[in-house]
């Protein structure tokens, strides 16, 4: 399951604490000893450890503070203007008979304020936290598939180092039939019944097994420092991996991919977005009040005017956004098509893919089951060509070759086996689980 980003920076905190506390227990008990590694666990951890897991609470963030600012649109608004000029022609007076005449100043200074209380803004705010949650939503999908991804390199390096434990394995037992092979021929060349080239053939052999053994430690240890860096915790050389369980019921997986909630939140944004355009053409209403402050006043013969001060409510309606309503209403259809069209695209893909894995999946079980036959006539074999070897009645070649089959077989069966359980697991992995 992915790591969801919460929708309370609260809870987001006490999360990231526990997930801390996970990452450096685990960091201990991988570094302190060799202990077992389950894939579903590297999963968990490797979602923990990618540093774009940091963007989730980023987004989060981001949201909270769009919203808040979306929120204050219904403060009271205060402007406050000041102008200081010079008066080349003189403001108009208007004087009485026989009164006298007002002092001219060259100067004038106008102050104005202005408070302003929107009382409905014809759902603009309500539109922007809508745009603010949905593009939250839209950054968060798409950062569930830059991390679902994750599972796909994990299951390569996972099954990498089963396969190359499996190939040791069979080794091993390789190693201990030559081991067997040896002392029976240092035994039938103490009897004279032998020569020292036989001896020196099966140690020839075993320095071959070692040879490769050598080749697939140096190799495991690259995919375990691989698998180390993804899942962010020291593993040691010995850390054994637990071999995942078959899983049966595969074909009854529904599509639960991270890109349908990219295309399901990419549609929710742009029916959001489009409401922007039926609040353009909405009202708006609200309060106001202004005042004027002239220094020096304006003379009207025996009064000067030096302040006004006044307060209404205020309606404002622009009508251009009609011209532009039903253009804009096909646009946003032509885009929730198209994402409906990469939706469509994208599931049948995956359904392609699926399909592929699922005859892969099928090939292998039809597979195995004629290697578990065949391994078993190797062993048989080989088992009747140590006795010919005991009895004289073959050579040392016959017995190596027969051997060397016989492993042969065994590591084609293992190798099948994992390409069983990593086509089952890529299965799941294909539709989201």
């Amino acid at each position: 399951m992915l790591i969801r980003n919460p929708n309370r920076l609260t809870v987001a905190s006490l999360k990231l604490l526990m997930f801390s506390i996970l990452f450096i227990s685990s960091s201990v008990s991988f570094a302190q000893s060799a202990v077992g590694l389950n894939i579903d666990s590297c999963y968990a951890m490797a979602e923990r450890n990618y540093p774009l897991i940091q963007q989730y609470d980023l987004i989060e963030k981001s949201k909270e503070y769009t919203i808040s600012n979306a929120g204050k649109a219904y403060l009271p608004q205060i402007s406050i203007t000041g102008i200081g000029a010079y008066i080349i022609s003189g403001l108009p007076t208007i004087e009485f008979p026989n009164s006298e005449p007002s002092e001219k100043h060259d100067v004038q200074f106008i102050g104005i304020g202005q408070v302003k209380q929107t009382l409905w803004d014809g759902g603009a705010t309500r539109t922007q936290k809508e745009v603010a949650e949905a593009s939250a939503s839209v950054e968060k999908a798409n950062l569930d598939v830059s991390i679902y991804d994750l599972h796909e390199r994990i299951n390569q390096l996972y099954f990498g180092i089963l396969l190359i434990d499996e190939q040791l394995r069979q080794l091993s037992i390789l190693n201990d039939n030559l081991i067997r092979s040896l002392n029976g021929a240092k035994l039938t060349k103490e009897q004279g019944l032998s020569y020292q080239t036989d001896v020196d053939e099966v140690k020839t052999e075993m320095l071959g097994v070692d040879k490769r053994m050598i080749e697939f430690n140096f190799t495991r240890k690259g995919y375990i420092d691989m698998l180390a860096l993804m899942v962010g915790v020291n593993l040691p050389e010995t850390v054994q991996l637990e071999m995942p369980s078959a899983v049966e019921s595969y074909a009854s997986f529904t599509s639960e991919r991270p890109e349908l909630s990219v295309f399901a939140n990419q549609l929710k944004l742009i029916e959001a977005t489009a409401s922007f355009d039926k609040v353009s053409v909405m009202p708006k209403f609200g309060v106001m009040a202004a005042g004027i402050l002239i220094e020096p006043g304006i003379s009207f013969a025996t009064e000067n005017m030096s302040s006004l001060a006044l307060a209404g409510i205020s309606v404002s309606w622009n009508i251009a956004g009609l011209y532009k309503l039903s253009n804009n209403n096909k646009l946003n259809q032509i885009k929730m098509d198209r994402i409906h069209n990469q939706q469509e695209t994208f599931l049948f893909n995956n359904h392609v893919q699926l399909i592929q894995i699922s005859g892969e999946i099928d090939r292998q079980k039809a597979i195995l089951s004629i290697d578990d036959e065949i391994v078993a006539m190797r062993s048989k074999i080989r088992n009747g060509y140590q006795l010919k070897y005991e009895s004289g009645l073959c050579s040392m070649n016959d017995l190596i070759s027969a051997i060397n089959r016989e492993s042969e077989a065994r590591s084609t069966r293992s190798l099948h086996h994992l390409q069983l359980l990593m086509g089952l697991y890529n299965y799941k992995t294909n539709t989201g689980h």
